[in-house]
């Protein structure tokens, strides 16, 4: 698997490949035509979302391709109270590899270990929660954003020197 900073051509069939990599993670069987719309919506926007995450200064976006794109992830320094892991999709087929933790770890770097990160995760996604977890993101216990479908907000505090606390 290599891992990169995304390009244009990394996107160009990206809906389908964001469509397959929400389902089932973002789907339920007492979803409300509204919140089945926003996951439309989030297929949607996914190109412009890649795109335009590409031409930022502060916004990363890291790909993992094989032979075909398996995973991207984009982080962004531009949030208004700490930066923020934005996107994260792994294509079904590159699931349990450890390709999402790579390239969060790879995000966090980026990003600084002695910075706050935020994200948002849908509320009933519980195997991304318990990934998140894994990796030091914690359960506010609050909602994020203006979602249909409720995302709760987890923070991974900054990385503390070992050396400082054994004085």
């Amino acid at each position: 698997m290599k891992y990169r900073h995304g390009k244009v051509e990394d996107f160009e069939n990206i809906e389908e490949f964001v469509k397959d990599a929400i389902f089932p993670a973002f789907y339920k069987d007492d979803l409300s035509e509204e919140q089945l719309k926003e996951n439309e919506w989030v297929i949607n926007i996914s190109k412009k979302s890649c795109l335009s995450a590409i031409e930022k200064k502060d916004v990363i976006v890291i790909v993992a391709h094989d032979k075909e794109l398996a995973g991207f992830i984009i982080a962004d320094r531009t949030s208004k109270d700490c930066p923020e892991i934005d996107w994260l999709m792994i294509s079904h087929k590159y699931q349990g590899m450890g390709i999402a933790r790579k390239l969060t770890e790879m995000a966090i770097d980026w990003i600084g270990k002695n910075e706050r990160i935020k994200l948002g995760v849908i509320h009933f996604n519980v195997r991304a929660i318990k990934f998140y977890k894994k990796l030091g993101f914690k359960d506010t216990g609050k909602v994020v954003g203006k979602h249909k479908i409720p995302r709760i907000l987890m923070i991974k505090e900054p990385t503390t020197n070992n050396l400082e606390t054994q004085s």
